[in-house]
């Protein structure tokens, strides 16, 4: 029996509820929402619609989503 043991790692994936809070936090951090409860809340709930939103969405149609000025710069 060998010892040595070889383990591919998984991509991390996230959930919708991940990826809202991630974005909260990162638009206080940035932009500093004031330490308003209900702001924070209502702005963790427009990320969370998105993100549900766009998890059913096909990966081609969020190229459509992607403004041409930042599409030219990534293909040139």
């Amino acid at each position: 029996m060998s010892d040595k043991i070889n383990v591919k790692p998984t991509p991390i994936q996230r959930n919708k509820l991940d990826t809202a809070l991630e974005l909260t936090k990162l638009q206080i951090e940035t932009f500093g929402i004031e330490a308003n409860e209900n702001e924070i809340e209502n702005q963790f709930a427009k990320f969370y619609s998105l993100a549900a939103t766009l998890e059913g969405t096909r990966h081609q149609r969020l190229g459509d989503l992607v403004p041409e000025e930042i599409l030219k710069k990534i293909n040139d």
